[in-house]
């Protein structure tokens, strides 16, 4: 709020002169252009890209890198699931069809779909607290995205965006490639800015043409 003296006999031009050095301020801010919409932090991050892989509908985690052996030691049995609130139907437990084996120095399990990549696990940084809230695939793919079941929250390239800044500004920061055969149930929300400014929205690029 700009604030002028009452008394003051110069009370008119005294607000317009503060009125200008605001507009000045916001055509400054317009001349620098988007370098000073996506300046960079403070603090120099040492990352300067990200490549986030998200491979919706690829093999489980539990035959790849996930080895759990009362799954595959109850493989075959049934077991009551409630599916929704009230209703239970009879599942059976279905183990994994791979064989596992520990690799390198820290004895990290792979599956033997995966030969080479094994032979880099003391490379690799496998992250298996994870967990999803919903087992519907739309919302768990926005979890997955933005950390949230429901639409309308930055996705973790806007994240990334918003930390790191961009070094180009007249290229987008956030980008999206789609798979060929189409992108996920869940459309646009999974690279959505959410309440964030829009300039953090991903920028979806088309897989041909």
């Amino acid at each position: 709020m700009i604030e002028i003296p009452r008394d003051s006999v110069h009370a008119r031009r005294a607000f317009l002169a503060k009125l200008g050095a605001g507009v000045a301020g916001a055509g400054l801010l317009h001349a620098l252009g988007s370098s000073a919409a996506f300046a960079l932090p403070a603090r120099r991050a040492r990352a300067k890209h990200c490549i986030f892989l998200f491979m919706n509908g690829g093999p489980s985690q539990m035959d790849l890198f996930d080895y759990k052996p009362q799954l595959q030691a109850r493989h075959g049995q049934t077991l009551r699931v409630e599916q929704r609130r009230g209703v239970f139907v009879e599942s059976m437990i279905l183990g994994s069809q791979r064989k596992f084996a520990r690799h390198g120095e820290l004895g990290q399990w792979c599956s033997d779909a995966l030969p080479r990549i094994a032979t880099h696990m003391d490379k690799l940084c496998v992250i298996k607290s994870l967990y999803a809230d919903s087992f519907a695939h739309g919302t768990a793919l926005l979890q997955m995205n933005s950390g949230q079941i429901v639409p309308g929250h930055p996705a973790i390239g806007a994240w990334m965006l918003h930390g790191l800044g961009s070094a180009n500004g007249d290229l987008p920061g956030f980008v999206v490639m789609h798979d060929p055969r189409g992108g996920p149930i869940s459309g646009p929300a999974n690279w959505s800015a959410g309440y964030m400014p829009a300039k953090y929205q991903g920028t979806l690029l088309r897989a041909s043409g």
